[in-house]
């Protein structure tokens, strides 16, 4: 399965790279981002069914690194490819630049131990397309609803999305109860770590999915950055979280899972701390100033996403690991999904706001950090929920550990 996602990711990439029109190049990226969605699940079932328990934590310290890196980098990485410009491919430079990527990954593949169940099980085709219907209807209008001033078929979208999933989930129980492989085991989140281990995700991924986005707005827009100069200003914050996610292992030896408490205290903070600094500096160009705060607020989201990944799978059964780490990643889209949407929302209404108490039309730079510190703000707040979410995980994890020692 990790092979088919990298041959295709690879193929369509070269696709959009060749792509004559917008219509090829949306197909492309469609079938390019289906290929990707094939390989993140297997590098943690990898992870989890390769390792010994007690070098997960490393392990996925360094996953966590690896993507706290990459986010940071690759905005720059774009701009650079864009800026050099090679035989003059302008934004197709991104995509072959994807395919050369690609093809390394899969010279490595050989030397990845393969794994898989010892039974063949039939395909649970009806779970597969009744989530992917489900998915689809629920994210699709938090996406473009805002953008298209949410017209009754993306409201009549939306709604009935929530009664596909729960058919979803009806299937599922349904193939589980006749012996069969379900799609996703929806049994999963009878566990209390996996259920709270899924909100944590869900707060933690939201929040930042809307504060990349309203920085985008902020840096490229409100005050002109370009998109290499704003890429720099996002890379100390990528900095934090790398360093956290390495540490991670190590501090969660000490103190066990209570770094995911410490992580979730900074992660708060670090929001309070930027959106203290946007007030202060203003649409002056001083904004390394940000960067103490920027800094906290990637260690806080690195101590929380490294080891959270280990606690929320630990406890999983070896043949359940495949359809947990779907989960999650699946977790990962859609709270990226509704994040944009929520801040969205608030942005908008904020920057029309901000415009009408002067008086204009259009909003204006102080508008823009006006409505950005007002943003970090609200994120501040969400964000604090992680707190008690991460103390209903240390505490759960502490029993399960007394009972371990005491059946010992």
């Amino acid at each position: 399965m990790l092979l088919i996602g990298v041959a295709g990711f690879t193929l369509f990439s070269l696709f959009c790279g060749l792509a004559t029109s917008v219509d090829i190049l949306t197909v492309a990226r469609i079938f390019q981002g289906l290929s990707a969605a094939l390989i993140s699940p297997q590098v943690l079932s990898l992870i989890q069914v390769n390792y010994p328990p007690e070098k997960r934590g490393a392990i996925f310290g360094w996953y966590g690194a690896t993507q706290g890196l990459a986010a940071s980098t690759g905005q720059i990485i774009g701009c650079l490819l864009l800026q050099v410009n090679p035989w003059d491919l302008g934004w197709r430079t991104i995509f072959f630049f994807s395919v050369m990527i690609g093809l390394l990954i899969l010279c490595l593949t050989p030397f990845i131990s393969e794994s898989k169940t010892a039974d063949n099980t039939k395909f649970d085709w009806a779970g597969a397309f009744l989530v992917a219907v489900g998915l689809l209807l629920l994210v699709y209008p938090l996406v473009q609803g805002q953008k298209e001033d949410w017209p009754p078929v993306l409201i009549f979208s939306l709604i009935f999305s929530f009664p596909v999933l729960a058919a979803f989930v009806w299937v599922e129980k349904r193939v589980q109860r006749n012996n069969r492989v379900p799609f996703m085991q929806v049994g999963l989140f009878r566990q209390r770590e996996f259920t709270v281990g899924m909100l944590v995700i869900f707060l933690l991924m939201s929040s930042q999915a809307a504060f990349f986005l309203i920085t985008a707005y902020l840096l490229q827009i409100g005050l002109s950055f370009t998109a290499l100069k704003a890429g720099f200003v996002i890379f100390s914050m990528g900095i934090g979280y790398f360093l956290a996610s390495l540490l991670s292992s190590k501090i969660a030896s000490k103190i066990g899972p209570h770094v995911l408490t410490m992580g979730s205290i900074l992660t708060a903070s670090g929001y309070m701390l930027l959106a203290f600094f946007v007030t202060m500096t203003g649409t002056s160009a001083a904004i390394v100033q940000w960067i103490p705060a920027l800094v906290v607020l990637g260690i806080g989201q690195g101590f929380i996403a490294a080891p959270l990944t280990n606690i929320v799978l630990t406890k999983i059964r070896k043949s359940d690991v495949g359809s947990a780490s779907g989960i999650l990643m699946t977790g990962f889209q859609i709270s990226y999904a509704i994040g944009i949407s929520l801040i969205g929302i608030v942005w908008l209404n904020g920057l029309s706001y901000h415009a009408n108490m002067i008086g204009t039309q259009q909003a204006s730079a102080q508008n823009y950090i006006d409505t950005f510190s007002l943003c970090l703000y609200l994120l501040a707040v969400y964000t604090t929920f992680l707190i008690p979410l991460a103390h209903v995980l240390v505490k759960n994890t502490r029993t399960k550990t007394a009972q371990s020692v005491s059946d010992i």
